[in-house]
């Protein structure tokens, strides 16, 4: 068997390449995202990773491999961010929810889900740097989800890159993490291009 890591990264390459090409980013990266816009962007991750956790927290496999996936869930972070832009508690109850998940039902499947939650925290230290030069952003406050793990980050992602290379048994194993990597590349970035109908109120 071929690095799981390796075929990730390139197997799944034009899906994370669509996924990063969606309105928000571009956005950020040429300087015209606005605090509303912002807040609209983590409204929109909330929905889409607060109902994926709960799914993957749910499975028992972590506990045998003596994984603490709760260290893993970020949702708590974007609802602190949105408190911390004004949305009161009530609105970030109501933002709605992706029902359009990924398909995590199984433990290779909720790997392949997982590297993209986990590898997004990457690229999120790129974006909180580019974000805080011309909005009022900041990890203690409205950027604790695209910071997350803070100076930890490439630590904890070595962790995760250890522990799903140990668990890639098999070909069928490889197949089904790519797969679901794929998925949730391609299901993220439809939910982000659909239309919010998110407010702060």
């Amino acid at each position: 068997m071929t690095d799981i890591m390796m075929q990730l990264k390139e197997k799944t390459a034009p899906q994370h390449h669509r996924a990063e090409q969606n309105r928000y980013t571009a956005a950020m990266l040429n300087r015209t995202m606005t605090l509303e816009q912002y807040g609209e962007y983590l409204a929109k991750f909330y929905g889409f990773v607060r109902p994926l956790e709960q799914r993957l927290e749910e499975r028992p496999e972590w506990r045998r491999i003596g994984f603490d996936i709760s260290a893993r869930m970020k949702s708590r972070l974007l609802e602190a961010d949105l408190a911390g832009l004004g949305w009161s508690g009530q609105a970030i109850i109501n933002a709605p929810d992706c029902h359009a998940l990924p398909d995590v039902s199984t433990f290779p499947r909720a790997l392949g889900c997982l590297y993209v939650l986990e590898g997004s925290t990457l690229g999120g230290q790129m974006l909180t740097k580019l974000l805080v030069k011309y909005l009022p952003v900041s990890p203690d406050t409205n950027a604790r989800y695209l910071n997350s793990y803070g100076d930890a980050v490439r630590a904890r992602w070595d962790e995760f890159r250890g522990m799903l290379t140990g668990l890639a048994h098999s070909g069928e194993d490889e197949r089904e993490m790519l797969a679901a990597a794929g998925e949730t590349f391609d299901r993220l970035h439809h939910w982000l291009e659909q239309s919010s109908g998110t407010s702060s109120r």
